[in-house]
């Protein structure tokens, strides 16, 4: 059988050639691998081969997963699996598609013969990410799902002891991805994992000057040192303009905000008016569960009117426990239909407003982001599945073009922080919350006299 002392010359035997950073990477013995790669750096590739390497130790029935955000993004480890199985002649079905794909491979010896599957997986159905005990999972663009099917994942892989392989290339250095990769920086015993930058310049065929390459020094001149940290290096570049860089998703998402039923639910909305930017709606659905503020679910849409908003809110199964309302304070001043006034009419709830500045509401903001010392946990929690407000603070990519937009401060051309005065732009989920947070429990130091007003339902 195929053992991992010959991968290199096997692998040169059928036209296939690895470089000495690749094999570093594949000749440790880490349970748990993170690649963070540049561009072009070879990473789907590698990701392939991780499978390739463990050839010797699966076993008949044993289920290997490829997993993305979504299938397409399972399709370079997929076209690399097929064409190296086959060529090493171990490949003995597989279906046409990708979505969800799978395909059967010989394992075994002549006289224990046996076969294991090679399966893709869409991390964006948590289902499909579960019944099955892998033996092996390698997700694809890793730094693209979410903290919640990391988790999933790494749970898989428990009962059979297994192996997991993430690749991928950082997004804004935002997010569980870096995270991780930082603690895994060295040899981490306790997780048995380990975390490598693969630079795009190791990759000889596409960059044969490597780091001195005419390619990569044109685009080291041409881009900031951020960009290409993350983008050709494979290091973290996290933005220094974040608004809330107290955020961390891996503190601050978490399942735990889930509805309760019969407790009180409280919409505080944003409504988003510019059909120019095509800002978006958001309602944030939360519950205050002793100390903790839970966003349990949010309604974060484009292009729809407030008419539209409510009959989404009506079909959630919270509705029945909304007690209590809070609005920009904007709702009330916009055009003959005011959004304050929709949701009374055909929601039968009022909303509180409050005028709130924008320097006051971020330090409230940011006091929630903090760890209660009674509790041990984060005054501010925020269901996976609320991904608009969860991309303003820069745990996951936005919803509507799948792109990092994040919440910041405006800067200068060199990326230098302007004054104190964030941009407009990637916050309403942020907004909605702020106004909430003040309205229920004041501003984080004194402002003068409040008069809160209590709402009422219909």
């Amino acid at each position: 059988m195929f053992l991992p002392q010959d991968r290199k010359s096997i692998l040169q035997g059928i036209g296939l050639d690895t470089w000495v950073e690749q094999e570093e990477i594949l000749d440790h013995p880490a349970r748990i691998k993170l690649v963070a790669g540049g561009e072009r750096a070879g990473k789907s590739f590698l990701g392939a081969l991780s499978i390739i390497s463990k050839l010797d130790e699966f076993e008949d029935g044993d289920i290997v997963w490829l997993v993305a955000r979504d299938y397409e993004r399972t399709r370079a480890e997929w076209n690399y699996l097929t064409d190296i199985l086959h060529r090493l002649g171990f490949l003995i079905k597989q279906t046409k598609r990708i979505d969800p794909g799978s395909m059967t491979i010989a394992c075994g010896s002549s006289e224990n013969p046996g076969t294991f599957q090679i399966k893709t997986k869409s991390a964006q159905d948590h289902r499909s990410l579960a019944m099955e005990a892998p033996r092996m999972i390698v997700a694809c663009e890793a730094s693209q799902i979410d903290h919640e099917s990391f988790l999933r994942l790494r749970g898989r892989i428990a009962e059979k002891r297994g192996f997991l392989f993430l690749e991928g290339t950082f997004e804004m250095s935002l997010g569980w991805y870096p995270s991780q990769w930082e603690s895994w920086q060295f040899y981490n015993a306790e997780d048995d994992a380990i975390s490598f930058s693969l630079p795009s310049w190791t990759n000889k065929v596409v960059y044969p000057g490597g780091r001195n390459d005419p390619e990569i020094l044109s685009l080291e001149r041409l881009h900031s040192d951020d960009w290409f940290n993350e983008r050709v290096a494979g290091k973290p570049a996290p933005p220094s303009g974040l608004v809330h860089n107290m955020f961390d998703s891996t503190q601050h998402v978490s399942q735990d905000a889930e509805y309760i039923m019969e407790e009180p639910v409280h919409l505080w909305v944003d409504p988003g008016y510019s059909q120019v930017t095509k800002s978006a709606y958001a309602v944030m659905a939360v519950q205050i569960i002793g100390d903790q503020v839970r966003i349990i679910d949010e309604i974060y849409e484009r292009e729809k009117i407030t008419e539209e908003i409510v009959e989404i809110c009506t079909m959630r199964p919270w509705w029945k426990d909304v007690q209590h309302g809070v609005i920009d304070i904007a709702a009330h001043n916009i055009g003959e239909s005011r959004p304050v006034d929709t949701w009374l009419e055909a929601g039968g709830l009022y909303m509180q407003s409050e005028r709130v500045g924008i320097l006051d509401g971020i330090e409230r903001f940011n006091t929630f982001l903090k760890e209660n010392p009674a509790t041990k946990q984060p005054n501010l929690i925020i269901n996976p599945k609320c991904k608009g407000i969860i991309s303003e603070l820069g745990g996951c990519s936005n919803p509507f073009d799948d792109q990092i937009h994040v919440y910041t401060w405006r800067t200068d051309r060199d990326g230098n922080i302007v004054g104190r005065e964030p941009r407009d732009s990637f916050n309403h989920g942020i907004k909605a919350t702020t106004y909430g947070l003040v309205v229920n429990f004041g501003y984080a130091r004194a402002t003068g006299s409040q008069k809160l007003i209590t709402v009422n339902r219909w």
